[in-house]
């Protein structure tokens, strides 16, 4: 069995911000190395990793709690660039390390967002821009891509993941890049259920594919109540992290996790607002995403969707495939609530003081929020700005408005036979 399979059965959602789901995290040697190592296992692919996994959250400490500065974490840094051999040239020096060379340098870059970009250390940027002009592809900025997909093929393969935080902290924020990364399946295969119906209904047993699909959202859905076992504090610790800054690209976000917007496609078409929702978070999807995305989007924009099929007629469910749709439906809700949920208590800014989203309440607001026109932070207005750059409150009502008022129009269509 594959190092990675046994990493990944070792952490099930049950353990996820769970002591009890940890073991002590084994060292990495200080001394860095530049060019690739000869054993694919080598936890030394980049030559950064042993500063980033080991003193980078410790330093960071320091700096938040004042007993130490930025300019003496920037001094230390540019220490290790030079150890590392930035001055040379780019960092990686093979295509398969690249991705985790820049994770590094975006790891290093981040650990100044809360003091703004001035404090950026020029040949921090300068090694950056290296790499970037080498390898054109890479995200020049901490994507989702990065932060969860190659954070996290790099736990699987070693057992070790990037952190900005320290001790304890560190392990939940390690688990909240972990969760996202052991849930995503869960609703790609709700996805591909809902897409080989759209592709080929009459190739496809509609019920069977529809109950499959909402066993994986409910799988999702339960990935994501564990985010509720996460202490507001910890999340607080490593948000700062990920905030976009004025000029600067969008953090990284669960926003931009692809699967989710593809289940959604793949459901219902895309309304005003999810255009532009779309448009604004394309380029910070992962790159494997974005032609799917397009592809998907253009399709559910042209009836090519569940939903639209029947309303249409081209589909005509059973009862119990016309149950199990609406279980998928209202199986995505809950997974949306609950996301609601969990977002209400990490940042409770982001909502209104007197106000608690409920079903009810979100479709009689009338339809979707404005989700690029934030408040200051915390000012109670509930249109807070999330590290997406969007105002958390309105993307995820938006959210629950549109499959909401979906499942209304799918019941009405069906009949009461159904919906009794």
């Amino acid at each position: 069995m594959r190092h990675a399979r046994t990493m990944e059965a070792k952490v099930k959602k049950e353990d996820l911000f769970s002591p009890q789901g940890h073991t002590d995290r084994p060292e990495l040697p200080e001394r860095p190395r530049r060019g690739p190592a000869p054993d694919a296992d080598s936890l030394l692919r980049s030559p950064l990793g042993p500063y980033v996994l080991n003193r980078l959250p410790a330093d960071l400490a320091a700096v938040t709690q004042g007993r130490s500065t930025y300019e003496q974490l920037a001094a230390e840094q540019c220490r290790v660039l030079r150890a590392a051999g930035a001055e040379d040239g780019p960092l990686a020096t093979d295509p398969s390390t690249a991705p985790l060379v820049q994770l590094d340098l975006l790891f290093m870059l981040n650990g100044y967002l809360p003091a703004g970009p001035t404090a950026f250390p020029r040949p921090l940027l300068a090694a950056l821009a290296a790499q970037c002009d080498r390898y054109p592809s890479l995200d020049p900025h901490m994507s989702y891509e990065l932060l969860i997909d190659v954070n996290c093929a790099e736990w699987e393969t070693t057992g070790h993941i990037r952190v900005f935080s320290d001790g304890d902290l560190g392990r939940l924020e390690g688990d909240f890049y972990l969760g996202h990364h052991l849930a995503e399946p869960a609703v790609r295969g709700a996805f591909d259920r809902v897409s080989s119906l759209v592709l080929e209904p009459h190739a496809v047993d509609p019920a069977a594919a529809l109950e499959e699909a909402r066993r994986g959202l409910d799988d999702f859905r339960r990935y994501m109540a564990q985010y509720g076992r996460l202490p507001r504090e910890a999340f607080q610790a490593f948000r700062p992290y990920h905030m976009g800054h004025p000029g600067g690209a969008r953090g990284a976000s669960g926003a931009f996790m692809p699967s989710v917007q593809l289940l959604e496609l793949a459901l219902l078409a895309p309304t005003a607002l999810y255009e532009l929702y779309l448009d604004q978070s394309l380029a910070y999807f992962p790159a494997w995403s974005r032609p799917v995305v397009s592809e998907w989007r253009e399709r559910s924009r042209d009836g090519g969707n569940l939903v639209q099929a029947v309303l249409d007629g081209r589909l005509k469910p059973d009862r119990r495939a016309a149950v199990a749709l609406l279980g998928v439906i209202d199986t995505f809700v809950d997974f949306r609530m609950v996301h609601l949920g969990v977002t209400r208590k990490a940042i409770p800014e982001a909502f209104e003081r007197s106000a608690r989203p409920t079903r009810q309440s979100i479709l009689a607001q009338g339809g979707e929020r404005d989700f690029l026109g934030g408040a200051g932070p915390g000012d109670g207005r509930g249109d807070e700005l999330g590290t997406s750059g969007f105002s958390v409150h309105h993307v995820l009502t938006n959210a629950v408005h549109r499959l909401l008022t979906a499942r209304r129009r799918v019941a009405e269509t069906l009949g009461p036979t159904v919906t009794e």
